[in-house]
């Protein structure tokens, strides 16, 4: 019996290198003359950005927290309103923060209670963003006039044109895989070839933005109320790439 159990043993260790090998391959076993290889490729396109992002911040200071907290719910209220009234724009609300602070520690100011007057200070963002830019410009400067400050103003690329490149990208990529195996094989006197695993990754990276155009020469497209002129920026573009990986088992 223990020499039977020894030579169920010794059988199992000489068969797991050819299991760990057979599950590697994905279930493939190599036959004889074949060999296994691992080819990638990669394609990139640069493309024009289409969609404009815009964030605008409204700061409130006083030394009653409520009227703080009061005035930037009335500003806030009011800039979404008018965002809204634009269905090609979209509106979302960014951090909200109130905190107190000593405006004058040096020297320290006291009052007649003998406690340190403090003030308090709060801020909250709105984000607007667009494929239509003049429609997120005109906005932006209505909000300006109301007493918003910018926080940010900048092109991306949608991710719906971001994908739409990708499957084209996908296509050359694997084009390109399918021509490195019809090398590697013709370069090794192999028969043919049959692809047995592919590994896809697609990303997309925006390319350094300009500066805003329009800071010597303020472009009056149009003017919002309270005179304020409407800012001005220009689309740069991104990289869209496409990575494929693939095992390819050449065939004798």
């Amino acid at each position: 019996m223990r020499k039977f159990l020894s030579i169920f043993c010794v059988s199992c260790l000489a068969l797991m290198p050819f299991v760990s090998f057979a599950q590697d391959m994905g279930g493939a076993v190599l036959e004889k003359g074949q060999t296994l290889v691992t080819l990638s490729a990669n394609d990139q396109k640069e493309v024009d950005q289409d969609e404009l992002n815009a964030s605008l911040r409204i700061e409130i200071e006083d030394k009653d927290a409520r009227v703080v907290q009061d005035k930037i719910n009335k500003a806030m209220r009011s800039a979404v309103d008018l965002a809204k009234k634009n269905d090609k724009v979209t509106v979302t609300t960014g951090q909200y923060y109130v905190y107190s602070y000593d405006p004058n520690p040096q020297p320290k100011i006291i009052s007649m209670g003998g406690e340190k007057i403090m003030e308090w200070r709060g801020s909250q963002t709105i984000d607007l963003k667009s494929k239509d830019s003049q429609a997120v410009l005109d906005l932006v400067a209505s909000i300006q006039s109301q007493g918003f400050v910018m926080n940010g103003l900048n092109y991306s690329l949608s991710e719906d044109v971001a994908e739409d490149y990708q499957d084209s990208l996908l296509q050359g990529a694997l084009k390109k895989i399918q021509d490195k195996a019809a090398l590697v094989t013709k370069s090794l006197g192999k028969s043919g070839f049959d692809i047995i695993e592919v590994n896809v990754n697609g990303s997309y990276m925006p390319s350094p933005m300009p500066m805003m155009r329009g800071m010597a020469k303020m472009e009056m497209t149009s003017v919002a109320s309270d005179n304020m002129s409407v800012p001005v920026a220009e689309p740069g573009k991104s990289t869209v790439s496409m990575s494929v990986s693939a095992r390819v088992i050449l065939k004798p």
